[in-house]
């Protein structure tokens, strides 16, 4: 499964990245490598079977630290 994902990460990135890099779209490019490496990470770690706790805890804090709930 470890090798499965890490070749359709490859797959996914030369059809996604190339045409960015070709049309020197380098805001897209940025945005775009962080959302995708952090999916691939996230990916690989969930296929070896670690947990990843929910972000949904953290961000309601941050959320009400911004509007002072």
């Amino acid at each position: 499964m470890f090798l499965l994902i890490i070749l359709v990460y490859i797959i996914i990135g030369i059809i996604e990245i190339l045409p960015l890099i070709k049309r020197n779209q380098k805001k897209e490019l940025a945005v775009y490598l962080i959302t995708f490496i952090s999916a691939f990470v996230i990916s690989l770690l969930l296929s070896l079977g670690v947990k990843i706790p929910s972000p949904a805890k953290p961000l309601e804090k941050a959320v009400k630290a911004i509007i002072n709930i």
